[in-house]
């Protein structure tokens, strides 16, 4: 049996899929939420189902939440199923490591640390590979709580807000003390 081979746009077609379907997944989680309210029932496309109070019973809203609930779990694994799909293809082809160490990443290291300029593929080149780990998000160590603790634009613009508010409440009271003593 011959293997079918899938073209690039033909995987970008079915990354589109996927993110269509995420969208209705997160609808169908929406609707599901909705209708654990008291709120009328809505369809797919957001016009309300039920209006009148006899069609919008607690049966209503029950057989809503468990249709969209349904709908989707079985989205979730659907598209689960077809990332992991991508996913594998990408490993196929050589673009990511299929071990477990996807957040390694080889750097050529000179002893000094910083990188190695030597051409690629070079017997000195192989022999101080290191892993380095991602980590913080690829930040490092850097902090990003620490750097937007030492912000204070809020701080000064608050503080010249507050000023002028002074300034002009001074002003009303002096105009008030001209007016009455004059």
């Amino acid at each position: 049996m011959a293997e079918q081979t899938i073209t690039p746009a033909e995987r970008i077609r079915e990354l589109h899929a996927i993110n269509t379907d995420v969208a209705a997944m997160l609808t169908s989680a929406g609707q599901a939420i909705n209708a654990l309210t008291n709120r009328p029932i809505k369809a797919a496309d957001g016009d309300a189902q039920m209006t009148d109070d006899a069609t919008n019973t607690m049966e209503a809203h029950k057989k809503a939440f468990t249709e969209n609930t349904e709908a989707y779990f079985t989205t979730v694994q659907a598209v689960f199923a077809r990332l992991r799909r991508q996913a594998y293809a990408l490993e196929e082809a050589g673009i990511i490591d299929s071990d477990d160490s996807a957040m390694t990443t080889t750097v050529p290291r000179s002893t000094t640390g910083a990188p190695e300029t030597q051409v690629r593929g070079s017997p000195s080149q192989a022999a101080k590979q290191e892993p380095v780990r991602i980590t913080n998000g690829g930040l490092g160590k850097f902090d990003v709580g620490w750097l937007n603790s030492r912000g204070n634009k809020v701080g000064e613009e608050k503080e010249a807000e507050l000023i002028q508010e002074a300034k002009e409440l001074l002003e009303e009271a002096l105009a008030k003390g001209d007016n009455a003593g004059g």
